[in-house]
C-alpha cells in the first residue's frame, strides 16, 4: 500500500513536472519603427514551427512556448519583413522595423477574381454575428486616458515644416537686423526648448474610468466613476473621450468626431473600396488575412484607408487601422483590437485614437493628440433589466473627481510613468494657480449664451442685435446661476431698439423641482416687440451658430405686454412635456381683424389672448451626458417631434377669443452611404376660428436679394407675404459633401440641393381684407429650388459659401429677376 502511494506520488510529481516543462519559454517585447521608436500594433510574429500572434495595439507582445525558439519572423503592412535571432534574454525585446513604400495600386489578379473579396465578403455576411451590439447584453469597464503632445518625427507623415513655413518662422524678427547665424541660434535654441519641454511632460493629460452597460437593441449606460484632468479639479471635459471613434467596427457608418464615413465592412463596399491581400497568418487551425482597403480610383465619397485583419474563425474582425481617405486640417488615424469571448464572440478590447493637427504648432511641430481606451472585465449576455437604463447616455459620478490614487491603481493598465506625474504636477500646479475650473466652466455656460460673473450670469444673447425692423438693439440680461442656489433661477433684461425708439424689458423665475426628471416650474414677465405669426414649440432650442438668421429679416412685429407660467417633465424616457398658461397684450402695426358690427366694420389692431397650452417634444433615443454641473445634448438618429396643442379661452383673465390652435413639426437627417446627408421637416398647422392675423401662420419667408441662407425657410418669398389659419410646408435639403467634386488640399466646395414646398389656406378673408400690405393666400402651393456651394471659404472656425434659390409655379413673377434671390451661406462645425 505504502508502494502505491509512493508510486502514485511520483506519477503525480513527474506529470507536473512535464507540463511545467512544456511552458517555461516566455517570449516578450515590444516592436517600434526603427526611426519614429513608435509602437506598431498588429505586426505578425511567429516562431518557425509558425505559430505565433500579433502585437497588440500598443506594439506590446507575450508569448509562451514549450520549446525555445531561435528566431521570430516579423511581418507587418508598409514595412520589410525581418527574423529576429533569440540568442539571449527573452524577454522586454525591443525589436525595430524598417518602413517601405506600400503599393496599393490596383492590379488585375488572374483569372478575373480578387481573392480579397470573397474574404471581405465573409466579413460582410457574417456582421451580425460578430457585431457586439447585436447581442443580448453585455458590461465592461474601460480605462480611458488622452493626452496632447507634439510629433517630434519631422519626417513621418506630412512634412511638419515646409519652406514657406520656415520663412514665417524665420522672419518674426527684424531680418535687416539679425543676420542669418543669429537667427538660426535663435531658432535652434527654440527648438531645443520645445523638445526638452515636450520630452519631460505633456501639454495635457486626461483619465477616465467608465462602467458601461448595453441591453439590445438600443439600452445603453455609460457611469464615469473615476476622471482626472491636468490642471482642473472637476471633470468637466470627460465627455470629450466618449465622443471619440465608433465602439465597434461593423456600423453602416464609422463615426470619428462627429463625422461619419462609409464602412468598407458594408454593403456594397466590393464595388467602392479596393482590397488588396498584404499578408496571411496561422494560429492554430485558424488562418489570418490582413487586407489593406481604399476607395476605389474614379470613385468619391466620404471612405476609410486602412489595413484589416480578418480571422477564419467565424470571418470576425480581429483588428483593424483606418483613417479618412481625405484629410483636411487634421490627421486622424483608428486602431481596434478584437479577442475571441468565451470561445464564441469576438469583442473590442484595445481602442485607439491619434490627432495631428496640422494648423496648431509648438514651434516646428504640430500639435498630437492620443486617446487610448483598454476594456476590461468584460461580461457577455449578464441579466440586465430595463430599468437600470434611462434617458442619460454617460453620466459622470459626483465622486469621479476625488478618487485617490488606489482607486486608480486597479483600472490603469500600468502605473503612471515619470512624464505622467510631472504632467499633472506642473498643470495641477498652474490650474490651481490660475484657477482653470473657473475659466472651463466659464466656457460651458457660454455655450449656453450665458457668461458667468460671481452668483449671475450674463446674458449674452441680450447685449447687441439687429433686425430690420426694430434696428440696432442693445442692452443687457442677467441670470443667477448655482453658486446661488441649485434650485432655483432668477433673471430679468432690458433693452433698447434705436430705430423706434423703444424699450424692452422682462423677469422670470425657474424652480428646478427634480433636475434629473427634467422637473421645472417657471413663470416669467416682458414687455417686448414680438414677430407677428411666430411659430414656437416646446423645447425647441434654436440657436444662430445653427443657421437661424430668420429673426434678422422680421419686418412685422407686435407690442407685446406678456404674463405666462409653465410646468414641464419627463416622461416615458424620451418625452418632454409642457404645459402652460398665458396672457398676452398686443398692440399691432396694421389692422390685424375686422369685426363686422350691422352695416359698420370695426377695425383692431389691439388684442389680448388667454391661452392654456400642452405640447410635448418626442426625440426617441437622443443622447444626453450629464456632467457634475451641467446635461449637454448630443442629439440622436432618429426623428425629431413636436406638437402642440392650444386653446383660447374668451373671457377668462381678460381673453377676447375662443379657438382650437394645434401645431407640428416633424425634423430627421438621413445619412446615405455614397450620396451625402438628406435633411427634410415638415411643419404643419392649423386654427378653427377666426382670430386676428398675429397669432395666425405668415410663413416663414427670409428674402432679400442677397441673404444669409436660413435652412427651413423659404428664401424666395416676401416677408408677411401670405397669411394662412392652417398651413403645411416641407423643406428638403440635400448635401452631398466632397461627393461631387474632389477638390484641392486647400478647396473642398461642398455641393447642396434644397427644394421647398408650401400650402396655404385662409379662411374668413373679409376679416383679414383691411391689413397693408394686403396678405395672399398660399393654396395653390408655393415652391422654390436652391443650389448652395458651401465651404468655399475655410476659416476653421465656420465656412463661408454662396447659392442661389428660384420661385417657380403659381406664384412665380412674370420677371424672372423677381424670383432669384442669392444666399451666402455660414456653417459652423458645432
Amino acid at each position: 500500500m505504502k508502494c502505491r502511494s509512493i508510486l502514485l506520488f511520483c506519477s503525480i510529481f513527474f506529470l507536473v513536472c512535464t507540463v511545467w516543462a512544456q511552458d517555461i519559454y516566455v517570449v516578450s517585447g515590444k516592436v517600434i519603427d526603427d526611426i519614429t521608436h513608435k509602437p506598431l500594433a498588429f505586426v505578425n510574429i511567429v516562431q518557425e514551427d509558425g505559430f505565433g500572434g500579433t502585437t497588440d495595439i500598443d506594439g506590446k507582445f507575450r508569448f509562451r512556448w514549450s520549446k525555445k525558439p531561435a528566431f521570430l519572423a516579423l511581418s507587418y503592412v508598409g514595412y520589410e519583413s525581418m527574423k529576429y535571432p533569440l540568442t539571449g534574454n527573452l524577454q522586454n525585446l525591443q525589436i525595430e522595423m524598417t518602413a517601405k513604400q506600400i503599393d496599393l495600386k490596383e492590379v488585375e489578379v488572374l483569372p478575373g477574381v480578387n481573392p480579397a473579396h470573397r474574404i471581405i465578403k465573409n466579413a460582410v455576411d457574417n456582421r451580425d454575428l460578430n457585431d457586439p451590439e447585436k447581442l443580448l447584453s453585455f458590461s465592461y469597464t474601460s480605462y480611458d486616458k488622452t493626452f496632447f503632445t507634439i510629433d517630434t518625427d519631422t519626417t513621418a507623415g506630412k512634412a511638419v515644416v515646409d519652406s514657406a513655413m520656415m520663412k514665417r518662422f524665420m522672419m518674426r524678427a527684424d531680418t535687416s537686423a539679425i543676420s542669418d547665424t543669429i537667427k538660426k541660434r535663435l531658432a535652434d535654441t527654440s527648438e531645443a526648448r520645445t523638445q526638452e519641454f515636450f520630452k519631460s511632460q505633456y501639454l495635457f493629460l486626461m483619465e477616465n474610468v467608465t462602467k458601461r452597460k448595453f441591453l439590445h437593441p438600443d439600452k445603453n449606460y455609460n457611469k464615469v466613476i473615476a476622471a482626472r484632468m491636468s490642471g482642473f479639479k472637476d471633470p468637466i471635459f470627460v465627455f470629450l473621450t466618449t465622443q471619440i471613434q465608433s465602439f465597434s467596427f461593423y456600423k453602416p457608418f464609422i463615426t470619428i468626431f462627429q463625422s461619419s464615413y462609409v464602412n468598407p465592412i458594408g454593403a456594397g463596399s466590393l464595388s467602392k473600396y479596393f482590397f488588396k491581400i498584404e499578408d496571411t497568418t496561422y494560429t492554430g487551425r485558424d488562418t489570418t488575412f490582413i487586407i489593406s482597403f481604399r476607395p476605389r480610383k474614379g470613385t468619391n465619397f466620404d471612405g476609410m484607408k486602412g489595413v484589416i485583419s480578418i480571422s477564419s474563425n467565424k470571418w470576425a474582425i480581429q483588428n483593424v487601422i483606418a483613417e479618412p481617405a481625405k484629410q483636411s486640417g487634421m490627421q486622424i488615424k483608428i486602431r481596434q483590437m478584437y479577442e475571441l469571448m468565451d470561445g464564441e464572440h469576438w469583442f473590442p478590447v484595445q481602442l485607439n485614437t491619434d490627432v495631428t493637427f496640422y494648423n496648431l504648432q509648438a514651434g516646428r511641430h504640430f500639435l498630437i493628440a492620443k486617446g487610448r481606451s483598454y476594456i476590461k472585465d468584460i461580461v457577455l449576455n449578464p441579466d440586465l433589466v430595463r430599468r437600470e437604463f434611462t434617458y442619460l447616455d454617460v453620466e459622470v459620478d459626483q465622486s469621479a473627481g476625488a478618487r485617490p490614487e488606489e482607486f486608480w491603481n486597479q483600472y490603469r493598465v500600468d502605473s503612471l510613468t515619470s512624464k505622467d506625474r510631472k504632467t499633472y504636477k506642473t498643470l495641477d500646479s498652474i490650474g490651481k494657480a490660475s484657477n482653470l475650473d473657473k475659466y472651463a466652466k466659464s466656457l460651458q455656460t457660454i455655450l449656453t449664451g450665458r457668461w458667468p460673473w460671481g452668483p449671475i450670469d450674463i446674458d449674452i444673447n441680450r447685449i447687441i442685435n439687429y433686425n430690420t425692423y426694430e434696428g440696432l438693439i442693445l442692452g443687457a440680461g442677467i441670470h443667477t446661476n448655482d453658486k446661488l442656489a441649485k434650485w432655483i433661477r432668477v433673471g430679468g433684461f432690458y433693452q433698447y431698439a434705436f430705430a423706434i425708439s423703444t424699450s424692452k424689458y422682462g423677469g422670470d423665475a425657474t424652480f428646478y423641482i427634480n433636475k434629473r426628471q427634467d422637473i421645472t416650474l417657471c413663470g416669467d414677465y416682458y414687455f417686448n416687440l414680438i414677430p407677428s405669426g411666430l411659430v414656437s414649440f416646446p423645447l425647441d432650442y434654436q440657436s444662430i451658430l445653427g443657421g437661424n438668421f430668420q429673426p434678422l429679416y422680421t419686418l412685422k412685429l407686435e407690442r407685446t405686454e406678456h404674463f405666462g407660467m409653465n410646468f414641464g417633465f419627463r416622461g416615458f424616457k424620451w418625452f418632454l412635456f409642457n404645459v402652460g398658461l398665458s396672457n398676452d397684450y398686443k398692440k399691432s402695426t396694421t389692422y390685424g381683424f375686422a369685426v363686422p358690427e350691422g352695416n359698420a366694420v370695426v377695425l383692431k389692431d389691439q388684442y389680448t389672448f388667454t391661452e392654456i397650452r400642452a405640447g410635448f417634444k418626442w426625440a426617441y433615443k437622443e443622447q444626453y451626458i450629464q456632467t457634475i454641473d451641467n446635461r449637454i445634448n448630443l442629439g440622436t438618429n432618429y426623428p425629431l417631434l413636436w406638437l402642440e396643442y392650444t386653446r383660447g379661452i374668451k373671457g377668462f383673465i381678460n381673453g377676447q377669443y375662443d379657438y382650437n390652435k394645434i401645431d407640428l413639426k416633424i425634423k430627421k437627417t438621413f445619412n446615405i452611404k455614397f450620396l451625402g446627408k438628406l435633411t427634410f421637416q415638415l411643419s404643419t398647422g392649423y386654427v378653427d376660428q377666426p382670430i386676428p392675423a398675429c397669432n395666425l401662420y405668415y410663413g416663414d419667408a427670409t428674402y432679400r436679394m442677397f441673404a444669409l441662407f436660413a435652412p427651413n425657410t423659404f428664401g424666395t418669398m416676401r416677408m408677411n407675404e401670405f397669411l394662412s389659419n392652417s398651413y403645411a410646408s416641407l423643406f428638403i435639403y440635400h448635401d452631398f459633401g466632397h461627393l461631387l467634386l474632389k477638390g484641392r488640399k486647400w478647396f473642398h466646395p461642398e455641393f447642396a440641393l434644397a427644394q421647398n414646398i408650401g400650402f396655404g389656406w385662409l379662411d374668413h378673408k373679409d376679416h383679414y381684407a383691411y391689413q397693408d400690405p394686403l396678405p395672399k393666400e398660399m393654396n395653390l402651393g408655393y415652391y422654390e429650388s436652391g443650389l448652395l456651394i458651401n465651404n468655399i471659404v475655410n476659416l476653421k472656425l465656420y465656412t463661408i459659401g454662396i447659392g442661389a434659390f428660384y420661385r417657380w409655379g403659381p406664384y412665380g413673377f412674370d420677371n424672372v429677376g423677381d424670383n432669384f434671390a442669392y444666399k451666402i451661406s455660414i456653417i459652423f462645425p458645432f
